[in-house]
């Protein structure tokens, strides 16, 4: 599938207080997107496989998108989304400039085929397959422009029942 995303790159802009989330596919499709503190609070639940509302496991399943404890470190770090290089003639199908994401919904998370929407408030969005080789690296990437920003995020998303950050 030439579509296939194989770059992620996650950068804090301290200045906007945003991360800038960038997803390059083989074709050299570029989608720029803003997250913001409040829709990161929404995303990383939902990259763990829990709904970011209620904390109820998306899929049904608590080990569908979580790799065994041995296994995580690995699937994360083979993964060769970390080093992300901008092509020489990009193709933007959203537009050059970054959409401000703030919603995120839920396909067919009962088929193999389960997909996440990241939407901006009015227009097109980005769909992304729902499964552990993009959402792992994603969640790594992520994490880490999350340290960058000093959100401190971590405390919000722990709960007693969720397996969040523990």
């Amino acid at each position: 599938m030439s579509d296939q995303i194989n770059q992620i790159q996650a950068t804090f802009n301290g200045l906007e207080d945003r991360i800038l989330l960038k997803f390059k596919t083989l074709n050299d499709h570029v989608y720029p997107l803003w997250v913001t503190r409040r829709f990161c609070k929404l995303l990383l639940p939902a990259l763990h496989g829990l709904h970011p509302l209620t904390g109820e496991f998306l899929l049904g399943a608590e080990t569908h998108l979580k790799p065994s404890p041995a296994k995580e470190d690995t699937d994360a770090s083979s993964a060769s989304f970390e080093s992300y290089q901008t092509p020489e003639k990009p193709q933007y199908p959203l537009g050059e400039d970054p959409l401000l994401l703030t919603k995120i919904r839920f396909q067919d998370l009962n088929l193999p085929t389960a997909s996440f929407l990241l939407e901006p408030n009015q227009g097109q969005g980005l769909v992304l397959p729902f499964h552990r080789d993009l959402t792992r690296p994603l969640l790594k990437i992520l994490n880490q422009a999350v340290d960058n920003a000093e959100w401190d995020l971590a405390q919000e998303l722990r709960s007693p029942s969720s397996p969040l950050l523990q």
